[in-house]
């Protein structure tokens, strides 16, 4: 069975890989056409074959990794000479409309949801707050769109991932524990933990990898074919660090991903980050077919109208909004906004969250993990058939 699986996958991957163009232009993109095939996967494969929760908790940290890739190497792409100027859409999006969305989602949760608990809807609020940049690819490395927003979506993408770890260790905390008191002390110690340590693990690891990367290329210690492998390692090792003691690893990437952007020697900079990106985007892929897998399984039959009615609330009604109103003051144009506001999709941050939940014993996790996986799915269609018209608009 594990090699129909394999043969399944490697078919999808070569058609993919061979009309990629035709598919772009029917506005299918590739998490879109992988979810696709692990959905029909699902289907077609004998009932007894099931990934229990025990599979999925397995690749977590494949997911985490590939994730904290696409956040390095977003970062290492960031202009910033560009952020020096438009610093302050991607600051308001953080912490005006992030923390207004998070407020929304806790409201339709207990609204929608009534047998939620407060804690439990603020649980499924953070999961689905993160935003994923690599599913607006298609605004990201469209030239006619304004550098403002492409950084600033960007920026946003990057930082909210790690912002939402300390709230949602947090709120997952008092979810499995309803009864203990957790003070604003334990809070608040959670956050400078996280994010201090993160900031730490970035600055002293690319202090040391960049002169030594420099000294690898003045003296041509690596050769081509294991170049792609060098930022791979440095985000590996940064992001295990940094969970390992405690902090932010998606932060922490982040970061790092910045200060190589600025330090790094600009002649191999854009050909190391390109060679790791397309490392990330094939495990990408993988696990978008694993996610349409997933679903397939385990929450397309359990799906009921108020899941629906929440997950497009989340999609919609409960980014636009906070994001409209953080931006009512600047200088942008009404398109500009609603483009700000648009683009949140939901993707490799919200799985991650997801999964770690899964892999707790706390009342109505399948209930959560089927709100929020829904979203995603939702989120994967809705926003990537939309990228390019409104990519094209700018045209």
């Amino acid at each position: 069975m594990e090699y129909t699986i394999l043969a399944i996958v490697g078919c999808a991957l070569l058609f993919y890989s061979m009309t990629i163009r035709q598919l772009e232009r029917t506005e299918i993109t590739g998490p879109m056409f992988f979810v696709l095939v692990g959905i029909a996967m699902s289907y077609l494969l004998p009932s007894e074959f099931k990934l229990g929760e025990n599979g999925l908790n397995e690749i977590l940290p494949l997911v985490e990794l590939t994730l904290s890739i696409f956040l390095f190497t977003d970062a290492a792409k960031s202009k910033l000479s560009v952020l020096q100027h438009s610093f302050q859409y991607p600051s308001l999006l953080l912490f005006v409309a992030l923390p207004l969305t998070l407020l929304a989602g806790v409201a339709g949760g207990l609204f929608i949801f009534s047998e939620l608990s407060l804690f439990q809807s603020a649980l499924i609020a953070i999961i689905l707050t993160p935003t994923d940049a690599a599913l607006s690819k298609g605004i990201l490395e469209c030239s006619s769109v304004p550098e403002k927003i492409r950084e600033g979506i960007n920026t946003e993408s990057g930082l909210n991932d790690g912002l939402c770890v300390p709230i949602f260790l947090v709120l997952l905390l008092l979810v499995q524990n309803p009864d203990s008191a957790v003070t604003t002390t334990d809070t608040l110690v959670v956050f400078i933990r996280e994010l201090g340590v993160a900031f730490l693990v970035a600055a002293v690891a690319t202090a040391i990898f960049i002169p030594l990367l420099k000294v690898a290329l003045a003296r041509h210690y690596f050769a081509n074919n294991s170049s792609p492998f060098l930022l791979i390692g440095l985000v590996m090792a940064i992001f295990s660090l940094t969970q390992n003691f405690h902090g932010s690893g998606f932060i922490a990437v982040f970061v790092a991903g910045l200060l190589f952007d600025y330090f790094s020697p600009r002649k191999i900079r854009l050909t190391l980050v390109k060679d790791s990106e397309h490392i990330a985007e094939f495990i990408a892929l993988l696990i978008w077919c694993l996610f349409g897998f997933v679903c397939g399984h385990l929450i397309i039959n359990d799906i009921t109208w108020p899941i629906v009615f929440y997950a497009l609330l989340s999609v919609t009604l409960f980014r636009i909004i906070p994001v409209l109103l953080s931006l009512f003051f600047t200088d942008l144009n009404r398109k500009d906004k609603l483009t700000f506001a648009w683009f949140g999709p939901r993707g490799l941050a919200s799985i991650v969250f997801t999964l770690m939940v899964m892999d707790t014993t706390i009342a109505n996790k399948e209930q959560i993990a089927t709100v929020t996986l829904t979203t995603i799915l939702f989120s994967v269609f809705i926003h990537g058939m939309s990228t390019k018209p409104i990519a094209n608009s700018y045209k």
